[in-house]
């Protein structure tokens, strides 16, 4: 089991001094994951909302991360490809590869957002062929010295995009979080995995990664792939403190993801997506949806048995998600503190 510190940050006036000490908490708790011999750390896109709008470039704050870590791996979790131009994420993505000593792992997604799209000016009804053919290009562009492309949205007549990776291919990990078909692609694409648990039905998601499963077999894909999933993350020092000392950030976090989807997502692609923002409200019940099953609050004891049952589901790699709703800084880097000391021994 592989643990990574995975930053999706929400940003709050009331308990944030300023933007730029959230970044510089940022910082310092990726700092504290490499000194505690954590696998990598994850930035997620987004744009234009206290919910993860805080990291609109995953390059460029990965860049800083490069220049202050020497072993952590650096992960998109995710890259928008369908809101920006492929050469463009080809040529920063690459540079962050070199800039970084050959750390990246790249993580790819469609996103879920329509005020995203919309800003953007993408139709979500295209999501999933703007995705494709930016994956394609990103793949040509670091594999080929000199390429071209026709496509629907992007057409490329014999470019040559540098620098290249420093890996040969960067390892690349897809998320998923409802639509089957997502899974489906992952697995006969042979990639790596990235999914969500607490915003999906535990029963649907472990049906969805063993088609991920099924379908790489029979694509022919030899190896074991790396299955990540995400997790609101609290290790406390008794049961009653790592239950309640969250609870409020949680929630808080709860809100901020509400907001910028006040409009369900459009188009048949997202009929999974429609019911989004009733599930956030459903979820804001703490006792009785989120809290245990969807998250990984505990004492050490507790994590340790939720970590077990998420490798039950054929996880492989824990992406903690441990800075959010304006959780007080100090009570994060306890938090990863007592994990490494006395959770992460016992997946070694």
């Amino acid at each position: 089991m592989k643990f990574s510190l995975f930053h999706l940050p929400t940003f709050f006036p009331q308990f944030h001094a300023s933007d730029v000490q959230f970044y510089q908490n940022m910082l310092e708790e990726t700092d504290r994951a490499e000194a505690l011999g954590f696998h990598a750390v994850w930035l997620a896109e987004h744009h234009f909302y206290n919910y993860g709008g805080y990291i609109p470039s995953v390059p460029v704050l990965g860049a800083a991360i490069a220049q202050r870590t020497k072993r952590l791996r650096i992960g998109s979790g995710i890259a928008l490809l369908p809101l920006q131009d492929p050469i463009r994420v080809a040529e920063e993505f690459a540079l962050l590869d070199c800039l970084s000593g050959g750390r990246l792992d790249f993580g790819i997604g469609r996103g879920f957002q329509k005020a995203e799209y919309d800003a953007f000016e993408r139709n979500m009804g295209d999501s999933r062929v703007l995705f494709q053919e930016a994956h394609d290009i990103i793949i040509k562009a670091w594999t080929q010295e000199r390429f071209s492309h026709e496509g629907k949205f992007r057409r490329v007549r014999d470019l040559q995009v540098i620098p290249k990776p420093v890996q040969k291919l960067p390892p690349i990990y897809v998320a998923a979080i409802f639509t089957p078909e997502s899974f489906e692609w992952t697995g006969g694409m042979g990639y790596n995995l990235m999914v969500v648990p607490y915003a999906a039905d535990p029963g649907v998601l472990a049906g969805n990664i063993k088609l991920f499963g099924d379908t790489r077999k029979v694509r022919g894909h030899t190896g074991e792939p790396d299955v990540m999933a995400v997790y609101h993350f609290y290790c406390g020092e008794t049961a009653e403190k790592a239950k309640e000392e969250p609870r409020e950030a949680m929630l808080r976090y709860l809100g901020a993801a509400a907001e910028p989807n006040r409009e369900p997502a459009y188009s048949d692609q997202y009929r999974a997506y429609g019911q989004l923002r009733e599930g956030f409200k459903i979820m804001m019940n703490y006792d009785e949806v989120l809290y245990p099953h969807r998250l990984i609050f505990g004492d050490p004891a507790q994590c340790v048995e939720r970590i077990k049952q998420t490798q039950a589901i054929g996880a492989t790699h824990i992406g903690l998600l441990a800075d959010f709703g304006g959780l007080e800084h100090g009570k994060i880097m306890a938090s990863l503190d007592r994990f490494a000391r006395e959770v992460m021994p016992h997946f070694r």
